[in-house]
């Protein structure tokens, strides 16, 4: 029987504790349902860790995964009466147990977390030191440090998992990936990364309610960061770019990326949320005159990352608000959907390679991180599965 023993590091946030209910309810041993069973032996919140080598208890109960699923406190609570809890003074101290327990090659490190330097040195260090393998959706590790980082990390692609750090929902760092290994040059993308921002357009065209109004209805739906400035600066999707740049070979930081964010800087550097919430109506305004003015253009506005490649062989790199018509790829977009639009020299004209996926909430990006685990999975079964 294949299966795969994971450790999950960041497994109490929303997204870990989505992942843990879809594996516990579809994926174990326990769950009746897989040939391929995903094996939960630990998983890591900011200060330790539980540990259990046989399988973690809370995965042979899929019955009650709604006593712990929807609060932080409620899965904590739950978790401490049953496997050890230990605390760690550093990530690396979990490899030096897999290696006392006689696991070592065994493991694959699923990262939901947004860690960053310590991150980048466990992420670092489990691929030079070590035969474990690692699937992230933490952005963070590929793309605020430098391309030198990237490139060490990804350069064995069956242990280093990334493509749910863009478009979870999607197939866009894979196909990337090949382009890059077959050769075929990249000379366009054009890409909405942004469920969040994608919505904020989506309702602003419509012109029936004010740009604070749609944000403070997001913010309550939950569709942005908890500070949504976060998403309104562009970062994020500036960070996805570098990623898919660095994924077909480009040396590429922030500083090379032209970035305006969504609204005006002068709100962006409020750091309290009730402030900004607050003061955002002063945006109202210049938001609304700039859709309207696209309006009048027979156009809409979108948030959009760009890529050129020029005839110099120069590269450019864009990341904001920009006119589009109402029919075209990124103009049709609704909601919170994502989409990239690729152009090589084999793809381009009438064969551009589109990909679009819904926005990457928890449930999206938790399946993205099953999915790649089973892509990583040695001697793979098929089988008549029952999906109940």
């Amino acid at each position: 029987m294949a299966d795969q023993n994971v450790i999950v590091l960041g497994g109490s946030g929303n997204v870990g504790r989505e992942f843990l209910s879809q594996v516990i309810q579809h994926d174990t041993v326990f769950s009746n349902k897989h040939l391929n069973p995903t094996n939960i032996i630990a998983l890591t919140n900011s200060k330790g860790f539980w540990f259990n080598k046989q399988g973690l208890e809370i995965q042979k109960n899929p019955e009650n995964v709604d006593k712990w699923k929807h609060s932080k406190e409620a899965f904590n609570e739950y978790m401490q009466c049953l496997d050890q809890y230990r605390k760690y003074d550093n990530l690396a101290e979990l490899l030096k147990l897999i290696d006392d327990e006689g696991m070592s090659g065994e493991v694959v490190f699923v990262d939901i977390t947004s860690g960053k330097d310590d991150l980048r040195d466990f992420h670092l260090k489990v691929i030079n030191d070590t035969e474990e393998s690692i699937v992230t959706a933490n952005k963070n590790p590929l793309s605020i440090y430098s391309t030198k980082v990237f490139r060490e990390l990804t350069r064995f692609r069956e242990r280093y998992g990334f493509r749910c750090t863009v478009m979870a929902g999607a197939n866009a760092v894979s196909n990337l990936l090949d382009y890059y290994d077959t050769s075929e040059i990249i000379k366009k993308i054009e890409a909405c990364f942004s469920g969040t921002l994608g919505y904020l357009c989506a309702e602003l065209e419509k012109d029936e309610r004010s740009f604070s109004q749609i944000l403070n209805d997001a913010k309550r739906m939950g569709y942005t960061e908890p500070h949504p400035k976060d998403d309104l600066n562009g970062r994020d999707v500036a960070r996805k770019l570098i990623i898919c740049a660095r994924t077909f070979g480009h040396n590429v930081s922030m500083s090379d990326i032209d970035l305006e964010g969504f609204i005006d800087e002068s709100f962006l550097n409020i750091e309290d949320v009730t402030e900004f919430m607050e003061s955002i109506k002063d945006a109202d305004q210049e938001v609304k005159r700039k859709f309207d003015s696209a309006k009048s253009k027979g156009k809409t506005l979108r948030y959009v990352a760009n890529f050129n490649l020029c005839e110099n062989g120069d590269s450019t790199f864009k990341v904001g608000l920009r006119e589009v018509s109402p029919g075209s790829p990124l103009g049709n977009l609704k909601g919170s959907s994502n989409k990239v639009i690729v152009e090589t020299d084999i793809f381009n004209g009438d064969k551009k390679y589109i990909i679009e996926s819904p926005g990457a909430g928890p449930d999206v990006t938790a399946w993205g991180l099953r999915r790649e685990l089973l892509s990583r999975l040695r001697g793979r079964k098929g089988g008549d599965y029952k999906l109940t």
